[in-house]
């Protein structure tokens, strides 16, 4: 538990630069704003969870690719949950244009009942800190973006930047 922790800690000093401090929460000249939507899920174990999850989140993009957020969600045991997360966007135009990958990390909240100890930290503290990557292709301001969930499924969606 405590290196998860520590982890977390190590990731966040490396994505939060000390520039933090003089953004804005959103500057309308500078800033995007990314929503994106999914429902196709594929699980390691279809038989262990009780629905399908339903995701929706909106995304505030920095002109430096950090960004934050909030995503609201039906779980895969079908409760309502919400990630409030911090990360980077990391764009490979280089190598293929339009391919980016993104990291954040976060806190869950919504895993209850029987559920609620399958995420570290959460079963004591109501919340748990996650570290979700993802990786998608983006042509104009349309996104298809491929999210993993743990160790056990990954989530693919459209996405849409204002």
């Amino acid at each position: 538990m405590y290196r998860l922790c520590i982890i977390l800690l190590l990731l966040t000093n490396l994505l939060i630069p000390s520039q933090v401090a003089a953004w804005k929460l959103y500057d309308t000249d500078k800033d995007g704003l990314y929503l994106f939507g999914g429902s196709y899920t594929h699980y390691k174990n279809k038989d262990a969870y009780t629905g399908a999850a339903y995701l929706v989140s909106l995304e505030v993009i920095k002109p430096n690719d950090h960004l934050y957020g909030l995503a609201l969600f039906n779980n895969s045991y079908d409760q309502f949950s919400q990630y409030l997360f911090y990360g980077k966007l990391f764009r490979f135009d280089n190598t293929l244009p339009g391919l980016r990958a993104k990291l954040t990390a976060g806190l869950i909240n919504g895993y209850k009942g029987e559920y609620k100890d399958n995420l570290p930290l959460n079963e004591k503290l109501g919340v748990a800190p996650v570290i979700v990557p993802g990786i998608g292709y983006h042509k104009n301001q349309w996104g298809v973006d491929l999210v993993l969930l743990g160790n056990r499924g990954a989530l693919l969606g459209l996405g849409y930047e204002f």
